[in-house]
């Protein structure tokens, strides 16, 4: 009996329930009806308390294959009046997450940066709408939901892909979805492979800023963060030297993001071809080159220098990669210090290390290499007694080479000089033409020594001027006191080609004519051998005018750009600011340009060109032999040449006239 009275209770409680429940369903879809009354219109719209415009078109099927497909509109939206007052007198209708998502809801308002946000009424924050979508809030196993990990960049770039944004709320770093798209982790979640999502590293409803303690981006809490998918890195970090000082709170050593990158995470073994990446061997002379760093703990910088003067470094440095990088020898994670019994680099263990890529060794092999400082290893002090002895053999053999060549070609310089002088006929440079010649030559090589060591200060040469006193502010006194010499000779060669006889004919004769041209390819001819006669030139060869006006407009140039570094202040007063950077680019370019063609071209045909080597000694003595001038020049030329010492000569015997 009392089991029939149980069978008739439950279905009298089922038929209750089934009753409500097809009651329910009509008033539901009427009630959403009711709301679609309006909302269905795709012109209906309201106006913000901020004056913005706002379009409230639902359309009919906007819950369909969503997660919220069975709820009616007042589940979620929330009023303070009826809803059947249109159009809801008592203020707009507020979405209500809370009543079904009390849980996340609390955590959100009580911990997370958003959610604190949204406490405080920052017009920035998100709402739950913000991230999860409004009405199509499809589940988190789709594809198309907008937290789906593909999706989440496109998602969090809504507020993050704007740096004013970031920059307001104190996130300083730049480009993070960018960056975070060009990842290994968003290039395995592109083709459809596990890889870490926004969520997965900055958590869901209880994000933290980077700076809090318990952020799962924490300096500390990123370790086990990445764990989730990472165990084995992991641990090996932690029980490492980085890890286990990390855990102390110390902030001087590396986490995942130091080495691998924030968003823009990479993987380390990533090859070109057979060469490794050169980032492998950068994150970790980022601290161990930095000799303040390193001294805080004992350490130097040896082991970065002896590194990158090794093979394997300076393969490395050629070839951004080409052989064993800083994490091949030494355990990236689980980085421990040499004497320690399961340190890669301990005695024990370091034939097999080294056995990675050679092979089996021998343990005089694997000892063969070490990062130990000068003089702390067996052979350290007979390699430093060897490479003494070869500097002093190098500088003696070498500085004596240089000495006993010098002396023969000095020679040649001296007899040639004596010959031109003494018996020389033909005046190739006046007095005040040699003299300008000198001050040029002077004050450029002391331009391009002082201005060439600002640009390089890291060279050999620069150092060693630095030892002697040359600081920056004696280098910079220097290159202005040369600048302006060049330019007070500029000036006075100026006014010397325009006011003077011999000046204003030897700007004629230097001016680019059409001669120049067959010129050219008739002195091309003769050294390949097709033309047998030798091209001889006016006053001045087509090479000579190249270089004299390729010289007015540098000295312009330079001149120009130099006097806005020098002045940059009032450059600028009258003047955009980009004009600095343009000055100091074509500043450096032109000097670079200069002093090239000066080596190049200027010395080659002063000194090592066929019949003037040793050299042409005419920019010393002004004169030129007979037979010198006959072989180079053409009988204009050369009466041009007499007609002008000539009238030199006439002109400095009646000055002495006037004078007595």
């Amino acid at each position: 009996m009392g089991k029939i009275n149980d069978r008739v209770c439950f279905k009298c409680v089922f038929s209750v329930f089934l009753f409500a429940f097809l009651l329910f369903v009509p008033f539901m879809a009427m009630e959403n009806g009711d709301c679609l009354t309006c909302h269905s219109a795709k012109d209906l719209e309201a106006e913000t308390e901020r004056g913005k415009k706002l379009n409230l078109y639902v359309p009919e099927d906007a819950l369909v294959g969503s997660v919220h497909e069975g709820l009616s509109c007042t589940n979620c939206h929330k009023g303070e009046t009826s809803f059947e007052d249109i159009p809801h007198a008592g203020g707009p209708l507020k979405t209500d997450c809370k009543g079904c998502h009390e849980d996340v809801y609390d955590v959100y308002l009580a911990k997370d940066v958003h959610g604190n946000a949204l406490k405080n009424k920052n017009r920035r924050a998100p709402t739950c709408a913000s991230c999860h979508g409004g009405h199509r809030i499809l589940p988190l196993t789709s594809p198309d939901s907008v937290v789906s990990r593909k999706n989440q960049p496109k998602t969090c770039g809504g507020c993050h892909g704007s740096e004013e944004t970031n920059l307001e709320v104190g996130i300083t770093k730049r480009n993070l979805i960018s960056r975070y798209e060009s990842s290994v982790h968003y290039e395995a979640i592109s083709v459809g492979k596990t890889g870490a999502g926004c969520t997965d590293c900055h958590g869901h409803h209880n994000i933290l800023s980077s700076a809090s303690g318990d952020s799962s981006i924490s300096r500390s809490g990123l370790a086990n963060s990445c764990k989730v998918c990472h165990p084995n890195e992991t641990r090996a970090f932690w029980s490492g030297a980085h890890g286990m000082a990390l855990y102390y709170g110390n902030n001087d050593v590396p986490n995942c993001s130091t080495c691998h990158g924030d968003h823009d995470m990479t993987s380390l073994r990533t090859r070109v071809g057979d060469a490794k990446q050169w980032a492998a061997t950068q994150v970790c002379i980022w601290c161990h080159s930095n000799s303040r760093m390193m001294a805080r703990y004992g350490l130097d910088t040896t082991p970065v220098d002896s590194y990158m003067k090794d093979f394997h470094g300076l393969t490395q440095r050629g070839s951004l990669g080409a052989s064993a990088t800083c994490a091949d020898c030494h355990d990236p994670h689980h980085s421990l210090p040499a004497g320690h019994p399961s340190s890669r680099t301990h005695i024990t263990n370091r034939g097999a290390t080294c056995g990675k890529c050679h092979g089996q060794v021998t343990q005089t092999f694997a000892l063969s290499f070490s990062h130990k400082k000068a003089l702390a290893y067996s052979g350290a002090k007979a390699e430093q007694i060897i490479k003494i002895i070869y500097i002093i053999l190098i500088l003696l053999t070498v500085g004596g080479m240089l000495l006993h060549n010098f002396i023969i070609w000095l020679n040649g310089v001296r007899k040639k000089y004596s010959k031109e002088k003494h018996i020389g006929v033909i005046r190739r440079m006046s007095g005040f033409e040699r003299t300008s010649h000198i001050l040029l030559m002077v004050s450029f090589f002391i331009l391009v020594i002082t201005g060439f060591a600002l640009k390089y200060p890291e060279t050999f040469w620069v150092k060693f001027l630095f030892s002697i006193g040359m600081t920056e502010v004696v280098r910079g006194f220097i290159h202005r006191v040369a600048a302006t010499v060049m330019i007070f000779d500029s000036i006075l060669f100026m006014f010397y080609s325009l006011f003077f006889h011999r000046g204003r004919r030897v700007l004629v004769e230097i001016m680019p004519r059409w001669r120049d041209f067959p010129d050219f390819f008739n002195t091309m001819k003769y050294y390949l051998g097709i033309k047998k006669e030798r091209v001889r030139y006016g006053m001045f060869n087509y090479a000579e005018k190249f270089e004299f006006w390729a010289l007015v407009w540098g000295t312009a140039i330079m001149v120009i750009t130099g006097f806005a570094l020098w002045f940059p202040k009032s450059i600028t007063a009258i003047m955009p600011s980009w004009v600095i950077g343009v000055s100091r680019v074509i500043h450096f370019y032109e000097a670079l340009l200069a002093t090239l063609a000066i080596l190049i071209f200027h010395f080659y045909y002063t000194i090592f060109l066929p019949g003037e080597y040793p050299m042409n000694t005419s920019w010393l003595t002004g004169k030129l032999m007979a037979d010198d001038a006959a072989h180079r020049f053409d009988d204009g030329a050369i009466q041009l040449m007499k007609a002008l010492e000539k009238h030199q000569d006439e002109k400095d015997r009646k000055k002495v006239e006037d004078e007595e």
